[in-house]
C-alpha cells in the first residue's frame, strides 16, 4: 500500500511538471527558446524589443532584414545562463500533494553561433547580405521538493520527499537566411529554420526504503520560415516587422525507462503526435530622442488559442490568445551603452479564475561596448515572474532570470557605411 500510495504521488508530480514546470513549450524548455523570437543582447536589454532594436548577426533568430544593414562580415558567438524558481500551492486536501518547490540551478542551457556576408549587386544602391545561424538549446537541471497532503495519511503524511529531475540532450537549430538592402533604407529578409534533436528528461524519487527513476526521450523536430521587413523612416525613426508562419512542431518516439529499486523497465511510444504552432507577427518602432538617448516600442501577436495537437494527445491545460508588449531604451552618454526595459509576454495558459492570459512581467538590463568598430561585446539579463490561480485554492507560479553575453567580430574588409544607429 506504501509503495502504491508513492507511486501515485510520483506519477501525479510527473504529470504536473510536464505540464506546467517542464512543459513542452513552457518558458523553462528546450523547445520554448527555439520558438523565442529574442537573441541579439542588445535586444533583450531593451525589453525584448527584438524587431527594430537587433544590431548584430544574432538578428538571424528574430527580425533577418536586419541582416541587410551590414556593409562589413561579421561573425558572433554567444551563450546564456538560466535560473529558475517554481512553486505550487494547493489548498485542496483531495491532492496527491500539499505542496511544492521546485529550483533550477543556474548553469549554460543555450550557445549560438552566427555569420552573416554583405554582396555587393550590380546596382551600387542595392546589396544581398547571405547568413547563417546555429543554436543548441538545452533544459535546465532542477531538484521539486513536495509535501504529500494529509489525505494520502498514515507513515508518509507531512513528509518531505525530494525529486531530482534533469535535462540531457539538446535542440539544435540551423537557420540559413539571406536580406536585402534597397537604397539603405529599406530592407526585407527570408529565414529558414529546421530544428532537430532528442529530450531525455530524468527524475529520480528517493526515500529511506525506495528508489524510484524515469527516464524519458523524446524525439522533436520543427521546420518554419521566419520573414522580417525593416525601414529607416527619417534618420531618427525605424520601423520593423517580423512574420513567422503557422508550422508542424513534430514528435517522435518517446522511450521510457522505469527503474523500481534497480529492476528496469522500458517502454516504446511509436504514436506520431504534432503540435501546430499558429502563425505570429510584430511591430516594433525605434526613435532617437536625443544624440545619445534612443527609445524603441513593441508588441506581437501570441494566437496561442489556435494551438492544435495532432495524434493521441490529452491537453490538460487551457489556453487563450494574447500580445506580448515591450518597451526599452538605450543611453549612450556614459561613454558605453547603457541599456533597460520592461515587458509583458503571454504564455501557453489562462488564470482559470477569470480566463484571462496569463503574462510573464519582467524587466531587463544590460551594458556593451561601441568603442571598437570591429570587435564588440554585449551583456544583458532578465528577470520575470508569472503566476497561475484558481477558485479552487491553487496557486503555480514561475521566476526566471536569464543572463546572456555575446562578442562579435566584424571584418574590416569594406570601408564602413553601416546604416544602424
Amino acid at each position: 500500500m506504501k509503495f502504491f500510495k508513492l507511486g501515485c504521488l510520483f506519477v501525479t508530480l510527473l504529470i504536473l511538471v510536464h505540464n506546467s514546470v517542464a512543459q513542452d513549450f513552457g518558458i523553462l524548455e528546450p523547445s520554448g527558446e527555439v520558438l523565442e523570437t529574442g537573441f541579439d543582447n542588445r535586444s533583450l536589454a531593451m525589453g525584448k524589443t527584438t524587431t527594430t532594436t537587433s544590431r548584430t548577426g544574432s538578428a538571424i533568430f528574430s527580425n533577418p532584414s536586419v541582416l541587410g544593414t551590414f556593409t562589413k562580415p561579421q561573425v558572433q558567438v554567444g551563450g546564456k545562463f538560466l535560473y529558475g524558481i517554481a512553486t505550487n500551492e494547493v489548498a485542496r486536501a483531495d491532492n496527491a500533494y500539499e505542496s511544492y518547490n521546485a529550483t533550477f540551478p543556474p548553469v549554460p542551457n543555450r550557445s549560438s553561433f552566427a555569420l552573416a556576408v554583405p554582396f555587393r549587386l550590380p546596382n551600387p544602391r542595392w546589396q544581398l547580405v547571405f547568413g547563417v545561424g546555429y543554436q543548441r538549446n538545452e533544459g535546465a537541471k532542477g531538484e521539486i521538493q513536495a509535501v504529500l497532503s494529509e489525505e494520502r495519511g498514515d507513515a508518509l503524511k507531512g513528509e518531505l520527499v525530494t525529486i531530482h529531475g534533469r535535462r540531457r540532450g539538446a535542440l539544435s537549430t540551423l537557420t540559413p537566411g539571406v536580406a536585402l538592402n534597397i537604397q539603405d533604407r529599406f530592407f526585407c529578409g527570408v529565414t529558414l529554420n529546421r530544428s532537430l534533436g532528442a529530450i531525455i528528461y530524468t527524475n529520480e524519487l528517493k526515500l529511506s526504503d525506495h528508489h524510484t527513476e524515469v527516464d524519458e526521450e523524446q524525439a522533436q523536430s520543427a521546420q518554419f520560415l521566419r520573414l522580417g521587413a525593416l525601414a529607416h523612416v527619417t534618420p531618427e525613426l525605424s520601423i520593423g516587422f517580423m512574420y513567422r508562419p503557422e508550422f508542424d512542431w513534430e514528435f517522435g518516439e518517446t522511450i521510457t525507462n522505469r527503474y523500481e529499486n534497480g529492476e528496469l523497465e522500458t517502454e516504446k511510444d511509436q504514436t506520431q503526435t504534432e503540435l501546430t504552432i499558429p502563425a505570429i507577427w510584430g511591430l516594433g518602432a525605434e526613435y532617437k530622442i536625443y544624440s545619445d538617448f534612443i527609445v524603441a516600442l513593441e508588441f506581437q501577436s501570441r494566437p496561442y488559442s489556435e494551438l492544435q495537437w495532432s495524434g493521441d494527445v490529452n491537453q490538460r491545460v487551457y489556453f487563450d490568445s494574447g500580445f506580448n508588449f515591450a518597451i526599452g531604451a538605450e543611453y549612450l552618454g556614459a561613454g558605453f551603452p547603457l541599456r533597460f526595459g520592461a515587458f509583458r509576454d503571454v504564455i501557453p495558459f489562462v488564470d482559470e479564475n477569470d480566463t484571462a492570459p496569463v503574462g510573464l512581467v519582467g524587466l531587463t538590463v544590460g551594458v556593451g561596448s561601441n568603442r571598437d568598430k570591429s570587435f564588440s561585446w554585449d551583456v544583458s539579463a532578465l528577470y520575470g515572474t508569472w503566476e497561475q490561480a484558481n477558485a479552487e485554492g491553487q496557486k503555480y507560479s514561475e521566476n526566471l532570470i536569464r543572463a546572456n553575453i555575446s562578442a562579435t567580430y566584424r571584418f574590416n574588409t569594406v570601408r564602413d557605411t553601416s546604416t544602424t544607429k
